[in-house]
């Protein structure tokens, strides 16, 4: 059977072709920028946790938020948990609706590191776009974040291919 294209663009395997508890529902690349930026609304946790990894990583960066504008108490460090506690819930997810083949090659990286990096860089070519006065540089914001998406799109097919196994996600090192 093929992919199924649902309203709004999501991208679902026929029953049975989503790991143990039915078929995967992963954004479009489309979807998953609309998603980190605020403009798609609907029930899909990752629709939810794209946009909280796209928050999170623009609060991060300098100048998004002045220093004056940031609340006195502001934690860097408790945002960056904030970013591990969503990336491990994406990967809890991912654990019950990803398929995992035998005999297919492995990524690198989680699909909750995949998400974040891809709201990582969202985050600062927007950022980018309306602070810098140089031309080349928001060109060059676009076409870098034109090619995470198309990495992203990519992944995609691999994964619905059969021919990818993400990795179930480490958090690592828990800081206090």
């Amino acid at each position: 059977m093929k992919d199924v294209i649902w309203p709004g663009g999501a991208v679902m395997s026929p029953p049975g072709d989503g790991g143990p508890s039915g078929p995967a529902a992963l954004l479009s690349p489309e979807q998953l920028l609309a998603a980190i930026a605020g403009h798609l609304e609907d029930d899909s946790p990752l629709i939810g946790w794209a946009r909280e990894l796209g928050d999170l990583h623009a609060v991060l960066l300098p100048g998004w938020a002045s220093p004056r504008s940031r609340p006195a108490d502001f934690d860097d460090a408790g945002v960056r948990r904030e970013i591990a506690d969503t990336i491990e819930q994406i990967n809890s997810w991912a654990v019950f609706h990803l398929p995992r083949p035998d005999g297919a090659r492995r990524h690198t990286h989680c699909l909750g590191e995949v998400i974040s990096h891809i709201a990582m860089t969202y985050a600062a070519a927007i950022w980018t776009i309306r602070h810098s006065d140089d031309e080349q540089q928001r060109h060059e914001a676009m076409f870098h974040l034109a090619e995470v998406r198309e990495g992203y799109a990519d992944l995609l097919v691999e994964i619905h291919a059969r021919r990818v196994q993400l990795p179930l996600g480490w958090r690592g090192a828990r800081t206090p």
